[in-house]
């Protein structure tokens, strides 16, 4: 066997493509891992192109590289994909898996082996790594194709949702564009998306041990993996926007929401965020007294960065006199930002409401209690 053969016997390369595809092969090695140089290189790269970190590497680059056929792209990531259902516990998964899912999806080839080998690479991503995030470019339209596919089933969509929303590794901090676009996908229907976030509003950690049910089977390393991961704290406030957008009652949602200790554990101050944001965006259709009585609920629930964002809220709409009682807050942290804020509105400094929704817009750093 040589690279040559492989090549070939693999993916049924052309003789005129072997030569580009060795380059490429080498290219990609080279550049990205500590592939040994030296004597007959070419030669031993086929031994490392049976392994999956290698061959996902090589891949990403074929698939945009004009000169090679479709049918050697297709055969490609397939081939990347579905290695990954074979994988040893704790072995790497080709890096790509998006980019290579869209591709297929893009030209039509995307099959239910490639969703079980996107599934399966994406439980087994190393945790502290970066090299494996993907472009939005790539993961959305692999999000489409994957949604799409008439072999998804309702509740493999909802675990698949999940597994890639707690993939760091792969989709980065781009979190929060991935949920909002899979929220707004037509292929998905309502009840689905809306299962979706009552889990990402309940659940900090999507798969508890022992408790979520995977619609495929899943061995208990698997279900190990998957019990550490957190849903990043964007999803879980922007969760609680799409809740009411898909059809929960808004008021409801925020009577239960702006409770203490309603929403337990990590991300539960990003749960409350997310409702203050719910609050500032139907404040116009909620009658006065029930929506004042939701900000002072607001103002006094236990974390310190939610308190603070009522009181911005409450500046909007209400003016001085709200923010006043930010200078009778529980934290000293809280009581000298509102003293210099209201020191500030005395001097004539005022905030225009542009201002105020930028302040309101501001990320939650996730794990910000007391």
């Amino acid at each position: 066997m040589d690279t040559s053969t492989f090549l070939k016997k693999h993916l049924d390369a052309t003789d005129e493509e072997i030569p580009r595809l060795s380059e490429m092969a080498m290219a990609a090695l080279t550049e990205s891992t500590d592939f040994p140089l030296g004597t007959n290189a070419e030669e031993r790269l086929w031994r490392y192109l049976q392994y999956p970190y290698y061959l996902g590497l090589f891949a990403q680059r074929v698939i945009h590289a004009s000169g090679i056929s479709k049918p050697v792209k297709e055969k490609l990531c397939h081939a990347v994909l579905q290695i990954n259902m074979h994988l040893d516990q704790g072995q790497e998964p080709g890096p790509g898996l998006f980019s290579l899912t869209a591709w297929l999806s893009k030209n039509n080839f995307l099959k239910r082996e490639d969703y079980l080998g996107l599934r399966r690479g994406l439980i087994w991503l190393p945790r502290l790594t970066d090299s494996y995030i993907e472009d939005l470019e790539h993961v959305l339209p692999a999000c489409e194709g994957v949604f799409s596919h008439p072999d998804v089933q309702r509740t493999e969509a909802i675990e698949l949702i999940l597994m890639i929303l707690t993939a760091k590794e792969a989709i980065g901090a781009q979190g929060k564009d991935i949920f909002d676009h899979l929220m707004s996908l037509n292929c998905l229907s309502k009840s689905l998306k809306r299962e979706v976030c009552q889990i990402v509003v309940d659940n900090p950690i999507p798969f508890p041990r022992g408790e979520f049910e995977h619609p495929l089977e899943t061995s208990a390393q698997e279900q190990d993996r998957l019990s550490i991961r957190f849903l990043p704290g964007n999803v879980r406030r922007r969760s609680v926007i799409w809740l009411a957008r898909l059809g929960r009652d808004p008021h409801e949602l925020l009577k239960r929401l702006l409770k203490p200790n309603t929403v337990r554990g990590y991300g539960g101050d990003q749960v409350a965020s997310g409702a203050l944001d719910l609050l500032d965006e139907k404040w116009e259709e909620l009658d006065d007294k029930p929506r004042l009585a939701l900000l002072r609920k607001a103002a006094d629930l236990p974390d310190t960065a939610v308190r603070k964002r009522a009181y911005i809220l409450g500046e909007k709409y209400k003016g001085m006199d709200f923010l006043k009682q930010s200078l009778d807050d529980k934290a000293k942290s809280l009581r000298e930002w509102a003293k210099e804020r209201l020191d500030r509105r005395e001097n004539g400094e005022m905030p225009t409401i542009e201002e105020l929704n930028m302040e309101l817009a501001e990320e939650l750093e996730d794990g910000d209690e007391d």
